[in-house]
């Protein structure tokens, strides 16, 4: 079985897929001595309504084949409760030569980009429950799957 190595997110890593989410190095603004606000880490494109979801990703063997992508809207995944493995293919062909995996801990979170291929994370060290944000009905009318020719898997 092929095998993608699974990388440290950084925004220039992760570019090509989309938006990494993080605090580290970013300007904000806020009240001084109460918070910092970091304003506008990703945007939900062509949304009328924005849908907040819940996700539980279930411990599982490092295996897949399956990707959707999302032709009208981007994908936020914010983990909640524990660290997460994604894999992505960017917009374009599915093949297995242009997968990469990233690791993506509590405290950031991704932003897939429109047109990506993804698809349900991985979670670390048991179950993980993440946040999904993305145009509302969004799995019902923008969803296109497809398969790689052999599954992969991870290597950490």
């Amino acid at each position: 079985m092929q095998k993608v190595k699974v990388q440290m997110l950084t925004q220039e890593a992760f570019a090509p897929f989309g938006a990494v989410i993080s605090c580290e190095d970013r300007p904000y603004g806020g009240e001084a001595g109460m918070y910092r606000w970091y304003a506008e880490q990703a945007c939900v494109e062509n949304a009328e309504c924005v849908s907040v979801n819940l996700l539980t990703a279930i411990q599982r063997e490092y295996v897949f084949d399956k990707f959707e992508a999302h032709k009208r809207t981007t994908e936020t995944v914010l983990p909640l409760t524990g660290g997460l493995i994604v894999a992505g293919i960017p917009a374009g062909e599915v093949t297995p030569d242009r997968v990469q995996a990233f690791y993506v801990p509590v405290g950031m979170g991704i932003s897939w980009a429109p047109n990506v291929w993804h698809y349900a994370p991985f979670p670390i060290g048991g179950d993980a429950t993440c946040a999904v944000i993305f145009r509302n009905g969004t799995g019902d009318d923008d969803a296109v799957f497809a398969w790689l020719p052999e599954q992969m898997g991870f290597e950490l």
